[in-house]
Parts: structure tokens; C-alpha cells; sequence
């Protein structure tokens, strides 16, 4: 099963599309059957892409926020927080774009992001997720990550340093900001907007929300169902090695070896994928996102969880064991075992009723009806999304929610329509 996960990551990586890709490809389509799991997986491939400004001066930059000294030595590679900077010449708007579960500042979709911005006139700084690892190592958040409230505290204290260390180091001028991030880095989003109305720091001229969810918890238990490894790992291991059987006959039959954009497509047309097969595709994406997330914080709170409390492990010490543990955790285990213990230990009044009613846009909703500045953008068969949900978005911003019909979980992040109506919400703030 290990060599059919490495094999499903290098294809869920290839078919996000890497930067020079986004740069290079031209509107390919494909005739896979259209449902809501394909799209999350390969794209909305149905429908062109949008084509993307070729030359945009991304750089990549690192700052010390946690001292070194106190970031674990198995994270040796990782010292020092890395964020994207794209800057414009002289005084212009400022984006901020935080990226969704387990992804880094340069992940596929925010770089989609930062390349609109940019074409809109913006500098844009783009940030990792909380839950990613380097940020997780490196933040100086001394909260479990998940609760959406004190991540914001975390992130809105990160963007301050960054903002700094830019205006510092590159003599960034921003006349104004603006705010948006995807999936969780949307729901993020929202909950730095509400804080920044008190601290004021930024003042957010726009902030959108791209396909977030409305309820944190709901939408891990939906990706943990996909993967159930711990009841029942041989019927998925079964599935794996099936789906990896007929990805290796079709690939024997492709005529180059290289994965572009145009095979992969070809690649799960002729392995002719169900959508238990696919959702079983997405649930290990997540778990892999997940199991890192969870290495890195029982590493930096030493919980326990996965590695033997206390013990530090050295650079050169195999995480093989800690992996399977990881593996086989969801995201509600480490809720009752990990985030709800903690923070009953900071506040005991608080029971788990009210930690998961935190995980949610319903605990912030009296905001963000009256802030008019906040718009969510999403789709209607979005994966992550529990029954009643997109009408609860759209009851909640009523005219400020733009809901497409299909594209899956940010199956269309850079389909033409998403990206126009992406361009079109900052327009009127970069002039």
C-alpha cells in the first residue's frame, strides 16, 4: 500500500499543477465524467483554465520568529518560518493569502492566488496554514492548532512580523490591505478580519473567503470517513493495490514517460475510477496533510500522542513507527485526546460542546452578517461541506455569497470563471 500512496501523492501533486505549469499550459480540457470527487481530484478539467501572468517575481523568504534553540532537532531542515513575497514597484495595495490544511505559503492554489492578486496591482504576502509543520515549529503560538479564534491571534501576530520584516527588507510601501485564503485558510480568514476590527493593525478593505468550511469538525469527520485505516486497512490496501494496477497498465501504454497535465488526465480516464476509489484518493491526501500536522505538534507540545513523552528525537532516528501511529489517527481523535484536554487544562469551564462550537463560522456568524466587507465564494457539491451548509453561507452573506454549481473542493481555483470572479472582487480596492 506505501508504494500505491507515493504513486497517488506524486499524482494528486501533478494534477494541482506546479508553478511553471500554471505558467506554460494552455486551456487543456478532458472528457473525464464529471462528479464532485474527480473534480477535487484532477480539476475541474471539463472547463479551460485561465491563463495566468507568466512572469511574476515570487520570492521565497524565511524569518526567525521561535528561537532556534527551541525548535526540536528533527526539524533541523525547517528552522525559521518561509513565507511568499510578490511584490509590485513602489506604494501598492497589500494581500494577505493563507493557505488551506497542510499547505505551505507556496502551494499550488495559493501561488494561483498570488499571481491574481499581483495582476490586480497588489503586493501579496502569502502564508502558510497553521496547520502546516513549518509553521507549526516555527510560529510562537502556544495553543493546540485547530481552535479557529486563537489561530487567528497566531497568524494575526505572524503577519504583523512579516509585514515588518518586508517593509524593513524590501522597502514594501502597502497604501491599504486586503485578506482572503482557501479552504481553511478562508474560515481563517474571517476570524483574523473579526480580530483585526479591535486591533486594527490592518484595517481590511476586502476580505473573501474561498470555499471554507462551516464547520471545522464536520468537514474532517466527511475526509476521515474516506480512509478508515484503523478498522479496516485490508480493504483498503485491496483498493490501493487495484487502482494502482490499472494507473501502471495505462501507463505502460502512454507514449512518453513524462507526467504532463495531458497524461495524467489520460491516466485516470483509463483507469476509469469509481467515486469510492476517488474519495479514497482525497481521504489520503488529507491523511498525509494530517499525519504531519500531528508529528509536528506532539513534537513541539510534547502531548505524547505519538512519540514517547519527553523524548527528543535526533535528526538521525527513523519516524517510521511515529508515521503508522500517525496514520492512524483522524482529526477527531486528536480533538479529545490532544486539543480538548489542553485547553481544558487553560480554561476548565470549557466543555466539549463548546470547543467544537468554536471550530466553526456559526461562532462568529452575528460578524460576519453585519461586516460587509467579507464576501465567500464556493461551490454547491463541495466535498466539505455537510447537508445545509451552502445555504447556511448564503443565508449568512446573502448577496455577498457567489456559489458556482459544481468544482468539488477548489476542483476550479483556476478555471477562467473562478479566477474573473476572484479578479473582479479585488479590483475596485487595488484602484
Amino acid at each position: 500500500m506505501r508504494n500505491c500512496i507515493i504513486l497517488i501523492a506524486i499524482l494528486l501533486q501533478a494534477c494541482s499543477a506546479t508553478e511553471q505549469e500554471i505558467q506554460t499550459v494552455k486551456s487543456p480540457t478532458c472528457d473525464l465524467t464529471y462528479t464532485r470527487y474527480q473534480a477535487t481530484v484532477t480539476g475541474l478539467c471539463q472547463e479551460p483554465k485561465a491563463e495566468l501572468l507568466a512572469n511574476v517575481p515570487i520570492e521565497e523568504r524565511k524569518i526567525e520568529i521561535r528561537p532556534i534553540e527551541e525548535i526540536p532537532e528533527i526539524f533541523w531542515y525547517s528552522q525559521k518560518m518561509s513565507y511568499t513575497l510578490v511584490k509590485q514597484q513602489g506604494e501598492a495595495p497589500l494581500a494577505f493569502v493563507i493557505a488551506g490544511t497542510g499547505a505551505a505559503h507556496n502551494s499550488a492554489k495559493n501561488i494561483i492566488l498570488q499571481k491574481t492578486l499581483f495582476a490586480q496591482g497588489y503586493h501579496v504576502i502569502g502564508l502558510s496554514s497553521p496547520t502546516f509543520a513549518n509553521y507549526i515549529i516555527n510560529s510562537n503560538n502556544d495553543q493546540m492548532i485547530g481552535d479557529l479564534t486563537k489561530d487567528a491571534v497566531s497568524l494575526y501576530k505572524t503577519m504583523q512580523i512579516i509585514l515588518k520584516d518586508v517593509q524593513k527588507n524590501e522597502d514594501i510601501k502597502a497604501s491599504s490591505f486586503v485578506l482572503t485564503g482557501y479552504s481553511l485558510g478562508g474560515a481563517h480568514a474571517a476570524f483574523v478580519a473579526k480580530l483585526d476590527e479591535s486591533e486594527q493593525q490592518f484595517n481590511f478593505e476586502k476580505v473573501l473567503m474561498i470555499n471554507p468550511p462551516v464547520s471545522l469538525l464536520n468537514s474532517v469527520r466527511i475526509l476521515d470517513s474516506y480512509i478508515d485505516i484503523k478498522n479496516n486497512r485490508p480493504a483498503i490496501s485491496a483498493m490501493f493495490d487495484r487502482i494502482f494496477e490499472r494507473f501502471a497498465d495505462v501507463y505502460a501504454d502512454q507514449e512518453s514517460s513524462k507526467f504532463t497535465e495531458e497524461s495524467i488526465y489520460e491516466l485516470f480516464e483509463g483507469a476509469d475510477m469509481g467515486d469510492e476509489e476517488l474519495k479514497l484518493l482525497i481521504g489520503s491526501s488529507f491523511r498525509l496533510s494530517s499525519s504531519d500536522m500531528l508529528y509536528a505538534i506532539d513534537s513541539i507540545y510534547n502531548v505524547g500522542a505519538i512519540k514517547y513523552k519527553n523524548h527528543q528525537v535526533s535528526k538521525f532516528e527513523s519516524l517510521t513507527d511515529s508515521m503508522h501511529r500517525a496514520n492512524t489517527l483522524t482529526f477527531e481523535n486528536y480533538f479529545d485526546k490532544g486539543m480538548l484536554p489542553w485547553t481544558q487544562n487553560i480554561e476548565p469551564g470549557v466543555n466539549r460542546d463548546e470547543l467544537i462550537a468554536r471550530l466553526s463560522l456559526r461562532s462568529i456568524e452575528e460578524y460576519l452578517v453585519n461586516a460587509k466587507k467579507i464576501s465567500v465564494v464556493h461551490n454547491a457539491d463541495d466535498i466539505i461541506l455537510a447537508d445545509g451548509e451552502i445555504e447556511y453561507l448564503q443565508q449568512v452573506f446573502g448577496e455577498r455569497a457567489k456559489v458556482f454549481e459544481r468544482g468539488g473542493h477548489m476542483g476550479n481555483i483556476d478555471r477562467v470563471d473562478f479566477i474573473n470572479y476572484i479578479s473582479g472582487q479585488f479590483a475596485g480596492a487595488a484602484l
